[in-house]
C-alpha cells in the first residue's frame, strides 16, 4: 500500500517529514521548494517512512486500547494545573525569571511552550510522565524566557539548572511514543 502524501507549503526556511496518525506522509516545506526536491526527498527517506508508518499503526492500535471519559480528562486537567504551578514556581525562584502565566491545554505534539510574552503552555496528559521528565519540561520553558530559540546558548542556559539535560531528552524520547494520545 502506497501512503497518502501531504505537501504543506509554508514560509518556513526546513523541511519536515512526518507520519501522521491516518498514515500519511506530511511534508512541511518552505515554499522555494520544487516538486522533485520533495519527490527526491521522499526516495532518500523510504526506509524511513516504512519504518516510521508501521511504528505509527502500533501506536493507533495502542491508542485504541484506551480513551478516558471527559471527567477523568478534567482530572488529569487539575492535577496539572496544580503540579505545574508548584513546579513552575520552584523553578522560576531557583532560575530568577517570571512566566506571565500558566495555561494547562490539550496539546498532542509538544510538551510545552513558552509565548513571546513569557506565557507558558503544557498539556495535561504531561502528568502522565515520570517526575524527572516534568521538571525538564518546565526547566527548558522556563529557559525560553532568557534565550527565545533552541540555539548553542539555549542549552547553556537549561544546562546551568539541569547539568544531565541530555539524559532526560533520551529518555524523554523514549517514553513518549507509550503516552496516549487523547
Amino acid at each position: 500500500m502506497t501512503p497518502d502524501i501531504l505537501i504543506k507549503k509554508t514560509k518556513r526556511q526546513t523541511v519536515s517529514l512526518s507520519i501522521t496518525k491516518e498514515l500519511s506522509v506530511l511534508i512541511r516545506a518552505p515554499l522555494w521548494m520544487s516538486d522533485s526536491e520533495i519527490s527526491g526527498l521522499l526516495t532518500k527517506h523510504k526506509k524511513w517512512i516504512d519504518n516510521h508508518i508501521v511504528l505509527q499503526k502500533k501506536r493507533n492500535e495502542k491508542a485504541g486500547e484506551y480513551k478516558p471519559t471527559e471527567a477523568e480528562k478534567n482530572e488529569l486537567r487539575k492535577k496539572a494545573r496544580k503540579l505545574l504551578s508548584c513546579k513552575v514556581r520552584r523553578f522560576s525562584e531557583i532560575m530568577g525569571v517570571t512566566p506571565m502565566g500558566i495555561t494547562i491545554t490539550c496539546a498532542r505534539t509538544r510538551w510545552g511552550s513558552c509565548s513571546g510574552k513569557n506565557s507558558l503552555s503544557f498539556p495535561f496528559r504531561i502528568v502522565l510522565l515520570p517526575d524527572n521528565l516534568i521538571d525538564y519540561i518546565v526547566v527548558h520553558e522556563l529557559s525560553h524566557i532568557r534565550v527565545k530559540n533552541h540555539s548553542p546558548a539555549f542549552y547553556r542556559e537549561v544546562g546551568k539548572y539541569m547539568p544531565d539535560y541530555k539524559l532526560r531528552i533520551a529518555e524523554l524520547k523514549k517514553l513518549q511514543k507509550d503516552i496516549p494520545q487523547f
